[in-house]
């Protein structure tokens, strides 16, 4: 087997060995056993657990960014826009349950736990990014834009993060359902800020 193909062996049952339990409960031998590749030969791709961890979540965080982001491109501003991105995130949820969980909720390692902050940060940062365009064109000329920018995209990341957890503990709620009220929390609100509207107290 060539190296690329053994590494992507490595990394594929590393995936589903994370997915499945925590960061501490995850051994090399076990993913080199599912690859079927000694514990040596694994270690002549990654050095430590962590640093095989650490690929995996880039590589999902990736993916998931890759796909909001082809599912916006072609899409019209507003309502639109908002609807394939959260489509596409749903579909990286239902597609990849295990890709989910270690992006998400396979954290028990200080480090680790450290490189998920900054990953969460990187897909809040592409969400910010997709919603500039709309808040230049609704407030032109306001102070902080791009720090509020940055807040409602931690909002919203946070938000869908909170509610695909809850997917997952109930599988048995159809992808209809979700997405509805994905768009009730996510669009409702943003259509008026996206006309220029602000709440005051």
């Amino acid at each position: 087997m060539a190296a690329a193909d053994r590494r992507a062996a490595i990394l594929e049952a590393a995936r589903l060995a994370f997915a499945e339990g925590a960061f501490h409960e995850v051994s090399l031998d076990a993913v080199a056993e599912r690859a079927g590749v000694s514990k040596a030969l694994l270690y002549e791709h990654f050095d430590s657990k962590r640093e095989l961890c650490q690929e995996m979540l880039e590589m999902h965080t990736r993916e998931l960014i890759e796909r909001i982001g082809g599912a916006v491109a072609g899409a019209e501003a507003g309502e639109l826009r908002m609807r394939a991105g959260l489509e596409a995130f749903l579909d990286f949820v239902q597609d990849r349950r295990g890709g989910w969980r270690i992006i998400f909720r396979n954290a028990g390692d200080p480090d680790v736990a450290a490189s998920l902050a900054r990953l969460r940060d990187g897909v809040a940062a592409a969400v910010a990014a997709l919603m500039t365009e709309d808040v230049e064109q609704a407030f032109p000329a306001e102070p902080g834009r791009e720090q509020m920018i940055q807040m409602v995209a931690q909002q919203l990341v946070g938000g869908m993060q909170s509610l695909a957890d809850w997917w997952e503990l109930h599988p048995d709620v159809p992808r209809e359902q979700i997405t509805q009220a994905a768009m009730d929390f996510t669009w409702l609100g943003q259509e008026r800020l996206s006309q220029g509207e602000r709440w005051s107290a």
